[in-house]
Protein backbone atom coordinates (compact mmCIF):
# COMPACT_ATOMS: atom_id res chain seq x y z
CA UNK A 1 0.00 0.00 0.00
CA UNK A 2 1.34 3.32 -1.14
CA UNK A 3 1.63 5.89 1.04
CA UNK A 4 1.01 9.68 -0.16
CA UNK A 5 3.47 12.12 0.75
CA UNK A 6 1.98 14.89 2.99
CA UNK A 7 3.48 17.94 3.40
CA UNK A 8 1.94 20.71 6.71
CA UNK A 9 3.84 23.83 5.49
CA UNK A 10 1.69 26.30 5.13
CA UNK A 11 1.54 28.37 1.47
CA UNK A 12 2.95 31.16 1.42
CA UNK A 13 0.95 34.20 2.58
CA UNK A 14 0.02 37.03 -0.30
CA UNK A 15 2.66 39.83 0.02
CA UNK A 16 1.31 43.06 1.14
CA UNK A 17 1.39 45.92 -1.68
CA UNK A 18 2.71 49.09 -0.20
CA UNK A 19 1.38 52.35 -1.09
CA UNK A 20 2.61 54.25 -3.59
CA UNK A 21 4.74 57.40 -1.60
CA UNK A 22 3.44 60.21 -2.65
CA UNK A 23 6.09 62.34 -4.74
CA UNK A 24 6.31 65.96 -3.01
CA UNK A 25 7.39 68.73 -5.42
CA UNK A 26 10.56 70.83 -3.79
CA UNK A 27 9.52 74.20 -4.32
CA UNK A 28 12.78 76.96 -3.49
CA UNK A 29 12.47 80.56 -2.24
CA UNK A 30 12.15 83.18 -4.86
CA UNK A 31 14.17 85.95 -5.22
CA UNK A 32 11.59 88.52 -4.30
CA UNK A 33 11.05 86.28 -0.63
CA UNK A 34 14.45 86.31 -0.05
CA UNK A 35 14.81 90.04 -0.20
CA UNK A 36 11.98 90.39 1.74
CA UNK A 37 13.22 87.97 4.36
CA UNK A 38 16.56 89.47 4.40
CA UNK A 39 14.61 93.47 4.61
CA UNK A 40 12.97 91.89 8.19
CA UNK A 41 15.85 90.53 9.46
CA UNK A 42 17.55 93.86 8.58
CA UNK A 43 14.92 95.75 10.57
CA UNK A 44 15.43 93.62 13.73
CA UNK A 45 18.97 93.80 13.67
CA UNK A 46 19.13 97.61 13.58
CA UNK A 47 16.65 97.89 16.28
CA UNK A 48 17.99 95.09 18.85
CA UNK A 49 21.86 96.17 18.35
CA UNK A 50 21.05 100.13 20.24
CA UNK A 51 19.05 99.03 22.42
CA UNK A 52 21.72 96.34 23.26
CA UNK A 53 23.99 98.72 24.04
CA UNK A 54 22.07 100.91 25.70
CA UNK A 55 21.04 97.73 28.36
CA UNK A 56 24.73 96.79 28.45
CA UNK A 57 25.84 100.48 29.56
CA UNK A 58 22.97 101.21 31.38
CA UNK A 59 23.94 98.04 33.10
CA UNK A 60 27.57 98.78 33.55
CA UNK A 61 27.02 101.91 35.14
CA UNK A 62 24.01 100.93 37.89
CA UNK A 63 26.52 98.25 38.62
CA UNK A 64 29.57 100.47 39.35
CA UNK A 65 27.61 102.52 41.82
CA UNK A 66 25.93 99.58 43.26
CA UNK A 67 29.59 98.05 44.50
CA UNK A 68 30.83 101.22 46.01
CA UNK A 69 27.35 101.54 47.53
CA UNK A 70 27.96 97.92 48.89
CA UNK A 71 31.37 99.17 49.93
CA UNK A 72 30.77 101.93 52.00
CA UNK A 73 27.62 100.09 53.62
CA UNK A 74 30.43 96.90 54.57
CA UNK A 75 32.69 100.62 55.57
CA UNK A 76 30.24 101.96 58.02
CA UNK A 77 29.03 98.38 59.00
CA UNK A 78 32.82 97.62 60.32
CA UNK A 79 33.37 101.35 62.17
CA UNK A 80 30.81 100.25 64.04
CA UNK A 81 31.20 96.39 65.09
CA UNK A 82 35.47 97.40 65.18
CA UNK A 83 34.58 100.78 67.57
CA UNK A 84 37.31 102.23 65.25
CA UNK A 85 37.34 104.94 62.50
CA UNK A 86 36.90 103.20 59.06
CA UNK A 87 38.29 104.86 55.87
CA UNK A 88 37.20 104.51 52.11
CA UNK A 89 39.31 105.91 49.63
CA UNK A 90 40.14 105.83 45.67
CA UNK A 91 43.54 104.04 44.96
CA UNK A 92 45.57 103.35 41.60
CA UNK A 93 46.12 99.91 41.97
CA UNK A 94 44.14 97.59 44.55
CA UNK A 95 45.68 94.82 43.91
CA UNK A 96 49.37 94.95 45.46
CA UNK A 97 49.54 93.79 49.14
CA UNK A 98 49.48 97.45 50.56
CA UNK A 99 47.14 99.95 48.64
CA UNK A 100 48.10 103.11 48.79
CA UNK A 101 45.20 105.97 48.82
CA UNK A 102 45.30 108.72 46.42
CA UNK A 103 43.41 111.73 44.69
CA UNK A 104 44.67 111.29 41.23
CA UNK A 105 44.93 108.21 38.76
CA UNK A 106 42.35 106.35 40.53
CA UNK A 107 40.99 103.37 39.26
CA UNK A 108 39.91 101.39 41.86
CA UNK A 109 39.15 101.55 46.13
CA UNK A 110 39.48 99.66 49.05
CA UNK A 111 38.77 100.12 52.87
CA UNK A 112 40.45 99.75 56.09
CA UNK A 113 40.73 100.47 59.43
CA UNK A 114 42.27 103.93 60.48
CA UNK A 115 42.99 102.98 63.87
CA UNK A 116 45.82 106.46 64.27
CA UNK A 117 42.71 108.32 62.12
CA UNK A 118 45.31 110.15 59.88
CA UNK A 119 42.86 109.04 56.26
CA UNK A 120 46.01 106.76 55.69
CA UNK A 121 46.42 103.02 55.61
CA UNK A 122 49.36 102.89 57.46
CA UNK A 123 51.60 99.41 58.35
CA UNK A 124 49.29 97.26 61.12
CA UNK A 125 45.95 98.72 59.97
CA UNK A 126 43.97 95.61 58.38
CA UNK A 127 42.81 95.84 54.67
CA UNK A 128 39.08 95.34 55.27
CA UNK A 129 37.86 95.44 51.50
CA UNK A 130 39.74 95.47 48.21
CA UNK A 131 37.55 96.62 44.80
CA UNK A 132 39.71 96.12 41.66
CA UNK A 133 40.09 98.85 38.77
CA UNK A 134 36.47 99.82 37.44
CA UNK A 135 36.02 99.34 33.31
CA UNK A 136 37.63 101.96 31.26
CA UNK A 137 34.33 103.40 30.13
CA UNK A 138 33.23 104.57 33.14
CA UNK A 139 34.09 107.79 34.45
CA UNK A 140 33.84 109.12 37.84
CA UNK A 141 33.14 112.44 39.23
CA UNK A 142 33.21 113.46 42.73
CA UNK A 143 33.40 116.57 44.92
CA UNK A 144 36.12 117.15 47.58
CA UNK A 145 38.77 114.05 47.75
CA UNK A 146 37.77 110.52 47.00
CA UNK A 147 37.59 109.60 50.77
CA UNK A 148 34.56 108.13 52.62
CA UNK A 149 35.30 107.81 56.95
CA UNK A 150 32.87 106.35 59.14
CA UNK A 151 32.99 107.20 63.04
CA UNK A 152 32.79 104.15 65.36
CA UNK A 153 28.85 105.29 65.62
CA UNK A 154 28.35 105.48 61.71
CA UNK A 155 27.98 108.54 61.29
CA UNK A 156 30.31 109.77 58.03
CA UNK A 157 33.29 111.73 59.95
CA UNK A 158 33.46 115.69 58.94
CA UNK A 159 36.64 117.28 57.09
CA UNK A 160 39.84 116.24 58.97
CA UNK A 161 43.03 115.19 57.16
CA UNK A 162 41.38 114.75 54.11
CA UNK A 163 37.97 116.43 52.71
CA UNK A 164 35.31 113.28 52.36
CA UNK A 165 33.06 113.42 49.47
CA UNK A 166 29.32 113.85 49.59
CA UNK A 167 28.04 113.73 45.93
CA UNK A 168 29.77 111.14 42.82
CA UNK A 169 28.02 110.98 39.70
CA UNK A 170 29.31 107.87 37.35
CA UNK A 171 28.68 108.32 33.64
CA UNK A 172 30.19 107.18 30.03
CA UNK A 173 31.10 108.65 26.58
CA UNK A 174 27.02 109.11 26.61
CA UNK A 175 27.12 111.57 29.30
CA UNK A 176 23.73 112.65 30.72
CA UNK A 177 21.01 112.04 28.53
CA UNK A 178 17.29 112.20 29.37
CA UNK A 179 15.84 108.71 28.89
CA UNK A 180 12.41 109.89 30.04
CA UNK A 181 12.65 110.47 34.06
CA UNK A 182 15.36 108.57 34.12
CA UNK A 183 19.20 109.26 33.26
CA UNK A 184 22.45 107.90 31.23
CA UNK A 185 24.42 108.54 34.16
CA UNK A 186 23.79 107.64 38.04
CA UNK A 187 24.36 109.92 40.88
CA UNK A 188 25.04 108.91 44.44
CA UNK A 189 25.14 110.95 47.72
CA UNK A 190 26.12 110.08 51.12
CA UNK A 191 24.66 112.19 53.88
CA UNK A 192 26.42 112.95 57.47
CA UNK A 193 24.83 109.98 59.16
CA UNK A 194 26.15 108.04 56.82
CA UNK A 195 23.33 106.86 54.27
CA UNK A 196 23.92 106.69 51.28
CA UNK A 197 21.06 106.67 48.20
CA UNK A 198 21.43 106.02 44.51
CA UNK A 199 19.35 107.49 42.13
CA UNK A 200 19.18 106.89 38.05
CA UNK A 201 16.65 110.43 38.30
CA UNK A 202 17.86 112.80 35.52
CA UNK A 203 16.70 115.34 38.00
CA UNK A 204 19.17 114.26 41.14
CA UNK A 205 21.60 113.27 38.84
CA UNK A 206 21.87 117.20 37.21
CA UNK A 207 21.67 118.33 40.55
CA UNK A 208 24.19 116.39 42.23
CA UNK A 209 26.30 117.14 39.06
CA UNK A 210 25.74 120.84 39.44
CA UNK A 211 26.78 120.27 43.07
CA UNK A 212 30.13 118.83 42.33
CA UNK A 213 31.21 121.61 39.68
CA UNK A 214 31.74 119.02 36.99
CA UNK A 215 30.51 117.72 33.72
CA UNK A 216 30.21 114.05 32.07
CA UNK A 217 32.05 112.94 30.19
Amino acid sequence: MRWLARSDASPPAPRARLPRASRRTARGMSLLELMMTLTIVGVVVGVAIPNMRTFVLNGRLTSTANDLLASLQHARTEAIKRQRNVVLCATADATVANPVCTNAGATAWFVFQDTNGNWQADAGEPIIEVHPALDPSVMVRSDNSPYVAFSPSGFATPAGAQNPMRNIVFCDSRGVVAQGATSTARAMTISATGRTRISANYTDVTNTLAAIGATCP
